[in-house]
């Protein structure tokens, strides 16, 4: 068993992040089952530094305009607060800041307890199947139209707290619970992606301040070019997915799998 130390691994591995990250399939899942396969112990820190960055900046590009146009909103709204869309813009950051709350209490609290669970593929596969199934439940939500409330953005936060278990969709379970109470689908869209960035960049700012960098350039290249290109690529899938609302598509690969991987294991 060895890190991840070669670029072609280093490759595969960004690829494989990057696409599971936006997916509604678990990326900490596929990384569990990938590191068993590859033999390989740990990624190497670095690597898990460059991967959530770069599938940041992915996000960044994606939501580029919105972003841009909260940032503007939140500077002025002390002089423009009576404007319907400055209003609506920091209404929307205040709700991702609830949003937010439930998984960065829980990643602090119980920690340690979460990272054990990276070490049981077993428990992974199991959650592999319960996203599958709770997909295809949230295949049955009717045609949305409401808009998110400070409600809907706790609810949306606690469905993201429950994917700190691996083998549980971050994007699966908030873009789901938003869709069955009625949250219209690009809204729903829109806020998963934008709530994934303080997630992912949080995790890279983890990493980078409690650990010591080590990894050669080609590492460092093939694993940023995989994680951003892919990264890219699997968020216009999952928008066209999402919008199309067959979101429980994903389910016939996550129930197999899951299935499979128990046999296996």
């Amino acid at each position: 068993m060895v890190e991840a130390s070669d670029p072609l691994k280093a490759f595969v591995i960004g690829t494989i992040q990057a696409l599971t990250e936006f997916l509604p399939v678990s990326s900490s899942g596929h990384m569990v089952v990938v590191k068993h396969l590859l033999h390989v112990t740990e990624t190497g820190i670095t690597i898990e530094i460059v991967t959530h960055l770069a599938t940041a900046l992915a996000v960044i590009i994606f939501l580029r305009r919105q972003l841009v146009r909260l940032v503007r909103s939140l500077l002025v709204f002390p002089f423009r607060r009576s404007e319907p869309q400055v209003g609506d813009d920091v209404s929307l950051i205040g709700k991702l800041a609830v949003a937010s709350v439930p998984a960065g209490l829980l990643g602090l609290s119980v920690r340690s307890q979460i990272e054990g669970f990276f070490s049981n593929p077993v428990l992974t596969a199991a959650m592999l199947i319960v996203t599958g199934c709770y997909l295809l439940v949230s295949g049955l939500a009717r045609k949305g139209s409401k808009s998110i409330t400070y409600r809907h953005a706790l609810v949306i936060g606690l469905a993201q707290a429950a994917a700190l278990v691996p083998g549980i969709s971050r994007s699966g379970l908030t873009i789901g619970a938003a869709l069955l109470i009625g949250v219209e689908a690009r809204r729903a869209f829109e806020f998963s992606l934008l709530l994934s960035l303080p997630a992912i960049i949080g995790a890279g700012i983890v990493e980078l301040v409690s650990e010591r960098l080590a990894a050669s350039t080609d590492v460092i290249i093939a694993s940023t070019l995989a994680a951003f290109g892919f990264g890219y690529l699997a968020i216009m899938l999952l928008f066209r997915t999402v919008i199309r609302r067959r979101l429980h598509i994903f389910s016939f690969y996550l129930i197999p799998l899951g299935i499979l991987l128990l046999i296996v294991l």
